[in-house]
């Protein structure tokens, strides 16, 4: 009777406890139970390494998902591609609705506005995981040639791929260079370089720029034994003497000059006042005087056409006058010559005859 009693207790401690485990499940995990999820899929065109089924999928570090299914779109759909095709949960409400749209709606309406998903690594460890955001600046992603059974979400190449692809590019530069080329090149380069330096006259330049320090050491020496001459010296205190002086003649001088300015003002004011007083006076002499002007330029006018016509009309005559005056210059000019060499000729009617050179010599 004590052994079934004891039967008894244990069954209902198992009961009892198993009851308990139960409700802490259906109290702290109903709401994972409960979560809402729908399914999208995105490919890749590299390696997956790291990430495996149960992945988180996060949002700018924010969980909102895990990944279900990591295989490639020929088993899933029968085509032939060499993506790898990814299949994550998404939880709902995680976008924002616009409007009264439903939750498939508004992850399309993300997606437009440039989600992404790509690859991402924890640390050192080699784990991967789903990170997106939005990257509408880049391509839609990867073309795909069969129609998706879940929301398609475009991918992005991950950090990692990138610098890969950006080294593979540096590298392939680098193998186009012709290593062997400019080597032979540079080596050429040295060559004709130790050519050319083997033809300079280095002891030549050498004491030309020994005698050109030397002259220049001569030259230094010179002018500092002409700065510290006593005749340099003194030319300096006649200088500042000079200078002295005539800083005291323009303190001297500045007050002259000064009375002179200001005389200078008074008679160019009065002269402003002369001036206006005189131009209100002499208005109508001037009108008068313009007037007078005007009909002395036209008499001037008249004149002047007239001894046009006169000029026009004796113009033989001018000339022939003009003529006769240049004839009797130049007589006047031979004359003159004439009486400078022989002045007695105003008196003699021919010039007296010359000695012979001989004779004046044999008298000196």
């Amino acid at each position: 009777m004590t052994r079934n009693a004891n039967y008894f207790k244990l069954g209902l401690f198992v009961i009892l406890s198993f009851c308990i485990a139960v409700g802490f499940l259906i109290v702290f995990g109903a709401g994972e139970f409960l979560k809402k999820e729908m399914l999208a899929e995105t490919c890749f065109d590299e390696s997956v390494q790291g990430l495996d089924v149960g992945s988180e999928v996060k949002y700018k570090g924010v969980r909102i998902g895990t990944v279900q299914t990591i295989t490639t779109p020929t088993k899933v759909y029968g085509t032939p591609s060499n993506y790898v095709l990814v299949i994550f949960s998404l939880e709902e409400g995680v976008f924002a609705k616009s409007g009264g749209t439903d939750p498939e709606q508004a992850v399309t309406d993300v997606i437009q506005k440039g989600l992404k998903v790509y690859l991402s690594f924890k640390g050192l460890t080699g784990a991967a995981y789903l990170e997106t955001d939005y990257f509408p600046e880049t391509t839609s992603g990867l073309d795909i040639t069969w129609e998706p059974r879940h929301l398609y979400v475009p991918s992005r190449k991950s950090s990692i791929k990138r610098l890969g692809d950006a080294v593979n590019l540096i590298l392939e530069h680098l193998s186009q260079i012709n290593i062997l080329g400019m080597t032979a090149n540079l080596e050429e380069l040295l060559e004709t370089l130790n050519t050319k330096t083997a033809e300079f006259d280095l002891a030549g330049i050498s004491e030309q720029t020994s005698a050109m320090l030397e002259e220049f050491r001569l030259t230094n020496q010179q002018l500092s034994d002409t700065i510290g001459s006593p005749g340099f010296r003194q030319m300096i205190q006649d200088a500042q003497g000079s200078f002295a002086g005539i800083r005291n003649m323009v303190d001297k001088a500045e007050k002259p000059v000064s009375q002179t300015l200001e005389d200078l003002q008074h008679t160019a004011a009065k002269a402003r006042t002369l001036t206006s007083g005189l131009e209100t006076r002499t208005d109508k002499k001037l009108t008068q005087v313009s007037e007078q002007v005007d009909t002395l330029m036209q008499s001037l006018n008249s004149t002047i056409k007239m001894l046009e016509t006169l000029v026009w009309l004796n113009t033989d005559t001018i000339n022939r006058t003009i003529d006769n005056f240049e004839h009797t210059s130049e007589n006047l000019k031979q004359l003159s010559l004439e009486i400078r060499q022989y002045p007695g000729r105003l008196l003699l009617e021919r010039p007296p005859k010359r000695e012979p050179e001989g004779r004046f010599g044999e008298g000196q």
